[in-house]
């Protein structure tokens, strides 16, 4: 399986920097850097799709704050 790496910038005041990798189980299929204002917004803007919290879904998103190294992990809806 071949990771797919990309970039998607939107500034603002607040905004933070990610890193948004859709994960297959602990795999990383993809990975982009998305400045957003929040984890969730840049789950959103780098995979394209609607997320929502995840639970257990084998197909997730996680998202790193590139500054505090903090990780979110997200479903898609």
């Amino acid at each position: 399986m071949a990771l797919i790496v990309g970039s998607v910038t939107e500034s603002g005041p607040s905004m933070k920097t990610y890193q948004v990798e859709e994960m297959a189980g602990e795999t990383p299929v993809s990975r982009q850097t998305v400045t957003a204002n929040s984890p969730w917004e840049a789950a959103s803007i780098g995979t394209k799709k609607e997320v929502q919290a995840r639970r257990d879904e084998r197909l997730w998103v996680r998202v790193t704050e590139e500054s505090s190294r903090a990780v979110y992990k997200y479903a898609f809806k």
